[in-house]
């Protein structure tokens, strides 16, 4: 599995990388849970746009990622996340596509996710918009019912691949054990087969486990929360570091 540097970040090497999710409203929702940050141990942040309330207004978008940059030393992972795949908010395709030229082209961000099941027509315009800006893609798929089949989990993560993502997003609900022990199963042999950093988990409180164990079958990240989670499973940060740096070996 190849390692994505980003900002002195080896994502896809060593403990798996802990993102912390930012889901203010608005500005001072948004600083707060920043500022809530201080004194905590994580690589990065990713900025959840879809609960922003002015996420239509250009100029605000801008001046919020500005302000976070300036704040921030971390990569900032940039994501709207759509109604069909967990979000707050549905964008028609071509408003999706300026957002997201509109925040590639600031700079300001490191990372940006695209959701594969968007088209290929807007997946590839997304793709050349970040990578014309050197900005990182994960491409990501989110199953907020179920858990697909193995067969299903394997071709999207591989049609990500080839796509042209630097690192792979796969995130579903489990509905059984077995499900969750599928997704680790699926992780572990897509981690030796693909060449990209693939970052997978089983989320409720039956998928916790696969929140913790990426270093064993290969899951590159994991996100956890400081006071608010942005999707169910979701552990505290505090609680995250001590379970990875036991798990962890040299």
């Amino acid at each position: 599995m190849a390692v994505c540097h980003i900002k002195g970040l080896h994502i896809g090497e060593g403990k798996p990388k802990i993102c912390l999710p930012i889901i203010g409203k608005n500005d001072d929702e948004i600083f707060k849970q920043v500022q809530s940050f201080e004194n905590l141990k994580y690589d990065l942040v990713e900025l959840r746009i879809d609960y922003y309330k002015d996420i239509d207004r250009s100029e605000k978008v801008i001046a919020l990622l500005k302000q976070l940059r300036e704040k921030l030393s971390c990569p900032i992972l940039f994501t709207y996340r759509s109604l069909r795949e967990g979000g707050c908010v549905q964008l028609t395709d071509q408003t999706y596509i300026q957002l997201i030229k509109t925040v590639c082209e600031t700079q300001f961000i490191d990372l940006v996710d695209i959701e594969l099941m968007s088209g290929h027509q807007v997946v590839f315009q997304l793709l050349d918009i970040a990578h014309q800006n050197q900005i990182k893609v994960i491409m990501s798929n989110h199953d907020f019912e179920k858990t697909p089949t193995l067969l299903e989990m394997k071709e999207r993560l591989e049609k990500m691949e080839i796509l042209g993502s630097d690192i792979l997003k796969i995130a579903v609900m489990p509905n059984s054990k077995k499900d969750v022990l599928n997704l680790l199963h699926l992780t572990m042999e897509m981690s030796e087969k693909l060449s990209k950093p693939l970052i997978t988990m089983s989320m409720g409180q039956m998928g916790v486990i696969s929140r913790i164990c990426g270093e064993l079958v290969g899951s590159a990240m994991t996100f956890a929360s400081a006071g608010q989670a942005s999707a169910p499973g979701q552990i505290a940060v505090e609680d995250m570091n001590l379970l990875l740096e036991a798990i962890h070996h040299d």
